[in-house]
């Protein structure tokens, strides 16, 4: 399901989530922020009214730094697990090339 199909579902047609929506959005995609990392993240996107209208940019905004966060995460741990070493000239080196290294 993609992003906009799982917004309009939950939405019901309307332009806006509210952030008990918004939540089971997140668990829908097996993302489970606290209340405190949700209103920071949606800060982060850009949110700056109090209301609880959080429109599917916002969503779409907030899902791509949750995303790219993990991916960071993820690089960094596979980094420290001994992968993602590279060559003099900056090329990932596959293991191949890391045992003749």
């Amino acid at each position: 399901m993609d992003l906009k199909t799982a917004f309009e579902a939950v939405s019901m047609g309307e332009a806006f989530v509210n952030t008990e929506s918004l939540k089971m959005l997140f668990g829908d995609m097996q993302i489970y922020p606290t209340d405190e990392q949700l209103q920071e993240l949606l800060e982060t996107c850009g949110k700056r009214d109090e209301e609880d209208f959080i429109s599917f940019e916002l969503f779409a905004r907030s899902v791509a730094l949750l995303l790219e966060e993990n991916a960071d995460k993820i690089s960094t741990s596979s980094q420290q697990d001994g992968q993602g070493y590279q060559d003099e000239y900056g090329q990932e080196l596959d293991q191949a090339e890391l045992a003749h290294a």
